[in-house]
């Protein structure tokens, strides 16, 4: 085997190892819920244990203090945990209402998938079940053995406490910064460069050379199911359905698509038999609304939003628009020299066994600045911004890329036109400025 086939095929055993866990990862991620009821069994799980070391040890050295102090710690702290908790939700819904409605609905995903948010919500909880419960531990040890000193509880009790408030100040320092531009940018601006590399890796093997077996009347499979939104592609069974099938596989929606019954899903070329469903269920990894698990398109998505509605009337706000043309920039930079489109998956001796749909860089290019410009153009920062980034996608454009950054330069030269008749104005308008400020170089 060639070098060159060694490395696809230790990309494709990667992706058929990582891909036994990866439905779960994903439909998992967004599951709130289910690390904050994590935290709480485990909580309670300790509230019922430690009581019991406690009356073995019998160590009233670690911590001296009576049986009646330790129950009214703990109804303390049930109390205010549970009090604490109503005032860290009022917390994460006011970022969540500001970020949706000052930017993108669309981001409100990303508070479910917050790790920082996560734990803000899970030790408060955690801490008032610990307490409650070896509350209920401590005195039902009392009645059995008299005198009880509870010192292991009360002092996980205590550091449970400590690690809360500390939870709660991560958590307000997150909310503060998640109600900010720079905040939100930062935070997509780490999942696009993620799901690039995944979706659009620079050693992926060149579609060009991929040559499908030739088949008149390819087998099409179809969506049966309820609809549902693809999140993902699950690229391990796309594999297992070229192996069981013989023949080479053609996703044909895109991720995030809608897909409705009937949908045309796949199409096997030279196939020897027909797919099993089971493995064709696989596939696809639904989801009730798009998510960036796979998704670079909706990461630029998202971004757009944000600028176009700073640029509504109701907002008004050019300078944000500005900041979100840097990003906007730099994704499509990146994507450039990865020369996106659709993605081939290899086996293990590096034999191209199927092909998943994905954008092109002209379809990145028009997603990310079309409405922009439209809803710009009348805008001196933006119309400045945009001229400086028209040139460095010229830049690092190939030959048959570079027609569509010029088509988006001579529109907005147009569009600029018709929002500044007067010439000077319109000379002061044009010039390129990656601050949008217009100066003089």
């Amino acid at each position: 085997m060639s070098p060159a086939a060694a490395d696809r095929a230790y990309h494709a055993h990667h992706l058929e190892a990582t891909g036994r866990l990866f439905r779960l990862r994903i439909r998992l991620s967004g599951a709130m819920w289910l690390p904050v009821l994590a935290a709480n069994v485990v909580a309670i799980a300790l509230a019922i244990v430690l009581p019991v070391v406690d009356e073995h040890i019998g160590d009233q050295r670690t911590l001296p203090i009576t049986t009646s102090a330790a129950q009214t710690i703990f109804g303390a702290l049930a109390g205010g945990m549970i009090t604490f908790t109503g005032i860290v939700f009022s917390a994460v819904f006011v970022a969540a209402q500001i970020q949706t409605s000052s930017y993108s609905p669309r981001l409100a995903a990303r508070i479910r998938r917050d790790p920082v948010v996560i734990a803000g919500l899970a030790f408060p909880t955690a801490c008032a079940s610990y307490a409650l419960v070896a509350l209920a531990a401590i005195g039902r040890q009392t009645n059995r053995s008299g005198d009880f000193v509870p010192a292991i509880t009360v002092l996980f009790g205590l550091v449970l406490a400590g690690v809360t408030l500390g939870a709660f100040v991560a958590l307000v320092q997150r909310a503060f910064e998640s109600t900010q531009i720079g905040g939100i940018l930062r935070t997509l601006m780490r999942r696009a460069y993620r799901v690039i590399d995944d979706v659009h890796p620079r050693d992926a093997p060149s579609e060009d050379a991929v040559a499908p077996p030739t088949d008149p009347r390819p087998r099409e499979i179809t969506h049966a199911g309820a609809p549902a939104v693809i999140a993902a592609i699950d690229r391990a069974a796309l594999l297992r359905v070229a192996e069981q099938t013989g023949g080479f596989v053609d996703v044909v929606p895109v991720v995030g698509e809608y897909l409705a019954a009937g949908r045309v899903v796949l199409r096997i070329s030279g196939a020897r038999e027909d797919a099993e469903p089971r493995l064709v269920r696989r596939v696809f990894v639904l989801a009730r609304q798009r998510t960036v698990d796979q998704d670079p398109a909706f990461a630029l998505r998202m971004l757009v939003d944000i600028a176009i509605r700073a640029l509504s009337p109701a907002v008004n706000d050019p300078t944000t628009a500005v900041q979100v043309l840097d990003r906007v920039e730099t994704l499509l930079v990146e994507l450039a020299g990865r020369h996106p489109g659709p993605s081939i998956v290899v086996d293990h001796d590096g034999r191209a066994r199927a092909r998943v749909t994905a954008p092109r860089w002209s379809a990145y290019v028009e997603l990310g600045l079309m409405e922009i410009r439209r809803y710009g153009a009348d805008s001196p920062q933006v119309a400045r911004r945009l001229t400086a980034l028209y040139d460095r996608l010229g830049d690092v454009a190939g030959d048959d890329e570079r027609g569509r950054v010029d088509l988006e330069r001579r529109l907005l030269a147009e569009a600029v036109g018709a929002a500044f008749p007067d010439a000077e104005e319109r000379r002061i308008v044009e010039r390129a400025d990656r601050l949008g400020l217009g100066c003089e170089p």
